[in-house]
C-alpha cells in the first residue's frame, strides 16, 4: 500500500495530532487519511470513513432517557458503581464512548494506526463541546496491540470488554460501511483477537470478561460463558473469572 499525504492541511493537522514521530512517519507513507472541514478521514475503494461522537446515534445511544443498550447492561450487570474497563478492541469507539457516559473509566486500546488516529482526532473534537467534554475525560485512549498491554500491565480492571469484529457476511449488502472499510483494509485480526480471551485470563488483570459476538458464532477460545445476554443478531459472553 504504497500512499502519500502531500495535502499542506492534513500534514499540519496530523502535526497538531499526533505526538509521536514514528506515528508520524507512519502516516506520511499512506495516502488513505485526509481532511474535509476539519475531519481527519480515512479513503479507501470509493468509500470514506470518518468518526464523529457528535452524530445522532451516539447521541440516542448516551441519552440518559433512552434503554440501556446491551453493552452496557452485559457490562455492568448488578453492579450500582462506576468500574474501571477495559476495551480491549476500540474500533470506531461506539462502545467506548457509550460505557464512559455511562461514567465508567475506560482504558482503550486499538492498535491500527489508522483507527486510532481518527479515535483520536474525534475524541479530541468532541473535548471540544461542552456536552461531551466530561466523557472525553473519562477515556485514555492507547495505540498498542490488546495482547501485548494484557501481558506486560500491572494494572487491574472492573471488567474486559472485547470486540473481536464480526467477519464480513459474504452475501450482505447491509454490512456498514465503516466495518467494510475495516475489513477491506485488513484492520481485522482474527488470530490475534482470539486469543485475547486466554490472555486475559492468564493475566488475572479482571474477575469479568464479556465478549461480543454474532448470535450463532462459536464461543471465543471455545470457552463457554458463565451466562449470555443475546439479541437478534449478536449476543455477549460473560465471563466470571
Amino acid at each position: 500500500m504504497q500512499i502519500n499525504i502531500s495535502n499542506l492541511d492534513v500534514k499540519n493537522h496530523l502535526d497538531k495530532l499526533i505526538e509521536d514521530r514514528l506515528e508520524y512517519e507512519f502516516c506520511k507513507q499512506h495516502k488513505y487519511l485526509y481532511l474535509e472541514n476539519d475531519n481527519l478521514k480515512l479513503h479507501y475503494d470509493n468509500k470514506e470513513l470518518f468518526i464523529d461522537f457528535n452524530d445522532s446515534e451516539i447521541l440516542n445511544r448516551i441519552n440518559p432517557k433512552t434503554k440501556k443498550c446491551s453493552v452496557v447492561q452485559a457490562v455492568e450487570g448488578r453492579s450500582k458503581t462506576k468500574l474501571t474497563i477495559l476495551d480491549t478492541t476500540a474500533g470506531l469507539g461506539k462502545d467506548t464512548f457509550t460505557l464512559a457516559a455511562r461514567g465508567h473509566t475506560l482504558l482503550t486500546l486499538e492498535k491500527d494506526r489508522y483507527i486510532y488516529l481518527l479515535l483520536k482526532d474525534a475524541l479530541q473534537r468532541a473535548q471540544q463541546i461542552d456536552y461531551l467534554k466530561e466523557i472525553v475525560n473519562k477515556i485514555t485512549l492507547i495505540n498498542i496491540d490488546s495482547n501485548e498491554y494484557i501481558l506486560r500491565t500491572d494494572k487491574s480492571f472492573d471488567c474486559v470488554y472485547i470486540d473481536p469484529m464480526f467477519p464480513p457476511r459474504k452475501k450482505s449488502a447491509k454490512v456498514k460501511q465503516g466495518m467494510q472499510i475495516l475489513h477491506q483494509v485488513g484492520f481485522n485480526d482474527e488470530i490475534s483477537n482470539s486469543n485475547l480471551l486466554d490472555n486475559i485470563i492468564q493475566a488475572r488483570i479482571t474477575t469479568k470478561a464479556v465478549v461480543k459476538r454474532p448470535i450463532n458464532s462459536d464461543f471465543l477460545s471455545n470457552r463457554k460463558p458463565s451466562s449470555q445476554l443475546k439479541g437478534k443478531t449478536n449476543r455477549f459472553d460473560i465471563y466470571s473469572l
